[in-house]
């Protein structure tokens, strides 16, 4: 299992529990340097909806969530009730390495 890591900058509640999105130092970077903006990548994240949220809640798998609409691309891990995002790609055309889930947005 990750550790939890990076900064909180959002939360919100699924069957009472309450999720607390987290922005690792790597992520921040790359979210400044690709000029991604912020509030989409949360979007991106909360459009998996409670179903797959919940599903991949403690499964230890990477998932890249590809947003065809705003052009980029978000890894993220579900760890209890963190969710880590641990990269931002300026693409939403990207590949993914082999145990990682695809969910296109």
């Amino acid at each position: 299992m990750r550790k939890k890591r990076g900064i909180s900058i959002n939360q919100f509640t699924l069957n009472n529990q309450t999720f607390s999105i987290r922005l690792t130092d790597h992520a921040a970077l790359r979210l400044s340097q690709r000029k991604v903006d912020l509030f989409q990548v949360t979007g991106a994240i909360l459009s998996l909806g409670q179903t797959r949220i919940i599903s991949y809640q403690n499964s230890d798998r990477d998932v890249l969530i590809q947003d065809k609409v705003n052009g980029f691309a978000v890894v993220i891990v579900i760890t209890g009730c963190i969710i880590t995002i641990i990269t931002i790609i300026d693409s939403s055309d990207c590949w993914s390495k082999v145990g990682t889930d695809v969910v296109n947005i």
